[in-house]
């Protein structure tokens, strides 16, 4: 099989545009995540979250950012990153029918969907503008990336909860594997601030709690024993995948590799979130590692979900000890999240970037908030400042999603 490899990465996240930014934040435990200031968010039960600094119309054109939700506007924002920092246009360096596109969503676009909404109901049904039923949809952003760069490839959009971005990247490096494709773009993307978007989160169950005695920043706190769940954020993180032998051909520089994948379903009980012992989860990750032709003693760092929901941090531990055993005891953990909130579809994706940025500069971030370690959590977690370890081979990426869907990435250097 061909080795998967990326050429070029973009990013828009609360830490601001590109790479550099979020992985100095995430190096320095820097922590982004503050008061909701895009709608009045007085009432609901969690008024933080991770916000990012972008107007699109400083970026793109006026009538697409009139006719698409902020969702898109992100995500081809970050595209065109990627693009650019692989070196590539699309239709002269690769055809347009051989490069694909791949997105992980969760909500969809439900600012530009609430908006008009509003105007059904106030103004009437002529009110209401004629891209609605376009522009909130999970896949807007796939079909907006594909009319923006003229991609005619095969183009997919993944709905699996917070394993979205997961599934997208795997999805990618299978078209790719497969000959579907000679370069796929692939990524997540997520914009939930606003009122209805926030109350799905919020009765979902995975979401912290604001409290009186926490700052907006301190309320993520994955593995902690304060922790309460979630803080979400926007953002939109892409990657531009190739097989190696065709990134080597142009001369590409080439970020590092995706070399295994495997997923994995609890199927325990309709609408729990997982199993109790972590034994489906961890199958994922022994697949993804072998898919890799590794070993745990080969992995040098675990970007773990940390979903900071109690019962999902103590069945990831269970999970970590079910794949490896006591080979977990020497397994660096960190959820750097913590710092500038989960991004949902775009949470994996973020989490390969910096897991690359990490290994290229051999040292594991820390975790956020993490003070001290909850109950029945028996991991090497990584906390207070960053760990200088040496530059290492590889890192596993952890993801899943409610309903039990699993999810988990091998990158290597």
């Amino acid at each position: 099989m061909s080795a998967i490899v990326i050429t070029g990465i973009g990013a828009v996240t609360p830490s601001g545009t590109g790479v550099e930014p979020l992985w100095a934040d995430v190096r320095e435990g820097r922590r982004r995540i503050t008061g909701i200031d895009r709608f009045d968010a007085a009432h609901y039960a969690c008024t933080a979250a991770g916000q990012a600094d972008f107007s699109a119309r400083d970026h793109l054109p006026s009538r697409f950012v009139k006719r698409t939700d902020r969702f898109t506007h992100l995500a081809v924002h970050a595209v065109r990153q990627a693009l650019a920092d692989a070196g590539l246009t699309v239709g002269e360096d690769i055809p347009a029918e051989r490069t694909g596109v791949m997105v992980g969503n969760v909500l969809g676009g439900w600012e530009f969907a609430e908006r008009e909404l509003r105007k059904l109901w106030t103004e009437g049904p002529r009110a209401v503008s004629p891209y609605q039923a376009t522009a909130w949809f999970p896949a807007a952003p796939q079909g907006n990336i594909c009319i923006d760069q003229g991609i005619k490839g095969p183009a997919r959009t993944f709905v699996a909860d917070r394993a979205s971005g997961a599934y997208a990247l795997i999805g990618a490096a299978e078209s790719l594997q497969r000959g579907h494709a000679d370069m796929v773009i692939a990524g997540g993307v997520e914009a939930p601030l606003s009122p209805y978007g926030w109350l799905c989160l919020e009765t979902s169950g995975l979401g912290a709690k604001s409290r009186a005695s926490l700052q907006p920043h301190e309320l993520y706190r994955p593995f902690d024993a304060g922790h309460g769940g979630s803080v979400f954020a926007e953002g939109a993180v892409f990657l531009i995948m190739e097989r190696r032998e065709t990134a080597e051909a142009r001369g590409a520089v080439i970020h590092g590799e995706l070399g295994g994948w495997g997923v994995s379903t609890d199927g325990y009980m309709p609408y729990y979130t997982v199993e109790p012992t972590g034994e489906v989860l961890g199958r994922a990750m022994t697949t993804a590692v072998e898919r890799a032709g590794v070993t745990a003693r080969d992995i040098g760092a675990v970007f773990a979900h940390g979903s900071g929901v109690p019962f999902e941090d103590v069945t990831e531990g269970y999970a970590l000890r079910e794949a490896f055993g006591a080979d977990a005891d020497h397994l660096p953990v960190t959820a750097p999240k913590a710092g500038f909130g989960h991004l949902l579809g775009g949470a994996a994706p973020a989490d390969a970037v910096l897991a690359l940025s990490a290994m290229r500069e051999g040292l594991i971030p820390p975790t956020p908030n993490l003070d001290r370690p909850a109950p029945g959590i028996d991991l090497d977690l990584v906390r207070g400042e960053a760990r200088r370890t040496g530059r290492w081979g590889h890192t596993l990426v952890v993801s899943r999603g409610l309903g039990g869907v699993n999810a988990c990435l091998l990158l290597r250097s």
